[in-house]
């Protein structure tokens, strides 16, 4: 048996391996970095190596292909076919390497247990024979993996926090960065938001922010208008809300909101937070700017974002003026998530501005 880190390589059996490794996790967001091309980009393989192709049809009877190179130009491809999927616990696949080094095709299962916060991830390997099991066990295997998992484990962290402060400040940067790189004659142009302007997308947000401390008897602090300054209006906002969940017994206060009685940080955490997040989409898009979610991002609100419920699309439902979601844009199965996000709250993810 093998150990490095927290990663365990272990012989069962004639010709079988099992790897064990734990992440501070939750189950979903370590299923998806295994399963996401533009995640698994970002950690798979030894730290000298780069997975800079990446195909996945992640269903029983689809295959994948990965492309990876080394420091050298050396270039190893890695393909197989799903047996089995079973999101977000299970996935039984067939493996094999262009260079063949483990000696013929292998049958993995991965399965992917929580408890606690924390996911054990476990693959069983069955190989065609004990002398490839021990000839795959003897290439010092473990070391590469080790490093890969070091990055996953860097990767998971940026999304896995269960600091709902630490979580809207990473989105606010985010949206900030956005509304600080928007061209000063850009801000009325149209947003994928039928009706909206570019400003409107920021106004929308400053509001929303607004929404957030009525429950809590505040108000939005004095701040240029949207009209005026966009930019000023929004790190008005920003500050309001960091200095609630800066004070943690006003962040621990229970509000009544549409989404029941909750915590005002776990109002702040459910609504706007997640507003940053897919409105920066709609004022990327409307300013020309590079739309693209953080891939974790994604995952940690897809499970919530795949079934909304018919009221959430319902105009005013929750309250005069306020449409929450708009009809969903069918996208394919195939699409990247994050397409398949955007069609599930009712954007397009091919929208274009017009010029």
């Amino acid at each position: 048996m093998t150990m490095t880190a927290t990663l365990r390589v272990e012989p069962v059996g004639d010709r079988t391996m099992r790897i064990t490794r734990s992440f501070a996790a939750p189950r979903r967001l370590v299923f998806a970095a295994h399963t996401e091309p533009e995640l698994l980009k970002r950690w798979m393989g030894p730290a000298s190596w780069t997975l800079t192709q990446c195909e996945i049809d992640l269903r029983p009877g689809g295959s994948f292909r990965h492309l990876m190179h080394g420091p050298a130009g050396e270039e190893m491809v890695l393909r197989g076919e799903y047996r089995e999927v079973d999101a977000p616990a299970r996935i039984v696949a067939t493996e094999s390497f262009s260079d063949d080094w483990t000696g013929g095709e292998t049958l993995n299962t991965t399965t992917f247990d929580e408890v606690g916060g924390t996911t054990t991830v476990t693959v069983v390997v069955e190989y065609a024979s004990e002398a490839s099991r021990d000839g795959a066990l003897a290439t010092g295997m473990e070391a590469g993996m080790a490093e890969g998992f070091e990055r996953l484990d860097a990767l998971l962290a940026d999304g896995a926090d269960d600091d709902v402060a630490a979580r809207y400040r990473r989105r606010a940067d985010r949206f900030d960065a956005l509304v600080a790189a928007v061209e000063p004659g850009r801000w009325d142009d149209p947003s994928p938001c039928a009706g909206w302007r570019a400003r409107d997308v920021v106004g929308h947000i400053v509001d929303m922010h607004g929404a957030m401390l009525r429950p809590l008897g505040r108000d939005l602090s004095p701040a240029p208008s949207i009209e005026d300054d966009p930019v000023a209006a929004y790190r008005a906002a920003r500050a309001d809300i960091e200095a609630v969940l800066g004070d943690a017994a006003l962040a621990a206060s229970e509000c009544d909101t549409p989404m029941g009685r909750v915590t005002a940080a776990e109002h702040i955490d459910g609504v706007v937070s997640a507003d940053l997040v897919l409105h920066g989409w709609d004022l990327a898009r409307a300013a020309g700017l590079d739309g693209t979610m953080d891939p974790v991002e994604v995952a940690r609100m897809w499970p919530t974002i795949e079934h909304i419920p018919d009221e959430m699309r319902i105009p005013e439902h929750f309250g005069p003026g306020i449409v929450v979601f708009g009809p969903e844009v069918p996208v394919s199965p195939t699409a990247s998530k994050q397409d398949q996000l955007l069609g599930k709250i009712g954007r397009d993810p091919g929208w274009v501005a017009p010029r």
